[in-house]
């Protein structure tokens, strides 16, 4: 990468496979091939960060015993590219649900996998309710393979909760969120890939229509801007439903074009 910023090949290595809200995650991958630098040479590390927002079967209550997730529940989500050419699949399992102090806390495992059911990979993480708002804390949410190219670096991660509020309403605006993700070795720094996700808000309603059934949805827009090596823009249109939660996503790049879309084709409760 000269001093200018990236070549069109860099770029072409670097592609944003953003396929959209699987399982109600949002999940933003990076299969790149780094460029040579003085640190690194032919590394290529596939990141997967699962930038989650968690709104499953919210209704407008502002108590968490109104959140209809419960134990045993499954969603199911396959994400496409601009064609609708699925191009990997996620599955969600409710394992319990239980209370610590003033929160829900709900346990999950999700089970991804690509378009021909293979590179399988298994994720158990933790969400919270508390004081009628949905918390993700982004950190538990990276998956562990993505994290196997850092092997032997020192890495750290820091991130600021994506939350939603028990109740959405038309013109609402909601919190950003982030997450950072350095890797060093022997003290020099190697990498530093920083997300952030800004200007959310509720925008309106419609209805939607996917595999699992047809939604009345709640459309939540907002940017997400990542930065690595360079950065890379994208604007993200997400349809919540208030029974169900996430029932479609679509993404954009910088140019308003479609990239990649997330469809609801399984929900079992």
């Amino acid at each position: 990468m000269n001093a200018s910023g990236p070549t069109s090949d860099e770029l072409d290595d670097t592609k944003l496979i953003y396929a959209g809200f699987i399982d109600k995650i949002i999940i933003i991958k990076f299969v790149n091939q780094i460029p040579k630098t003085i640190y690194m040479k032919n590394l290529k590390i596939l990141f997967v960060i699962i930038l989650s927002t968690m709104l499953t079967d919210v209704v407008m209550a502002q108590d968490c015993s109104f959140y209809s997730l419960s134990e045993g529940m499954v969603t199911a989500y396959q994400n496409q590219d601009t064609k609708g050419k699925v191009t990997s699949t996620n599955r969600s399992t409710c394992l319990s649900v239980s209370k610590v102090g003033a929160a829900t806390i709900f346990k999950m495992k999700s089970e991804y996998a690509d378009a021909k059911n293979k590179n399988q990979s298994t994720k158990e993480y933790q969400m919270k309710c508390e004081g009628g708002e949905f918390y993700v804390d982004m950190q538990s949410l990276v998956d562990p393979k993505s994290m196997e190219a850092f092997k032997g670096m020192e890495v750290s991660v820091d991130s600021k909760d994506l939350i939603y509020p028990a109740g959405l309403a038309t013109g609402q605006v909601l919190p950003d969120a982030s997450i950072t993700i350095s890797a060093a070795s022997g003290g020099v720094s190697l990498l530093n890939l920083v997300i952030n996700i800004t200007n959310r808000q509720v925008v309106g309603n419609e209805t939607v229509t996917v595999p699992a059934g047809t939604f009345g949805c709640y459309k939540i827009t907002y940017d997400v801007e990542t930065k690595m090596m360079f950065k890379i823009n994208a604007t993200v249109a997400e349809y919540v439903n208030m029974g169900v939660g996430n029932v479609k996503t679509e993404t954009f790049d910088k140019k308003g074009n479609l990239s990649g879309t997330t469809l609801l084709v399984e929900l079992k409760k």
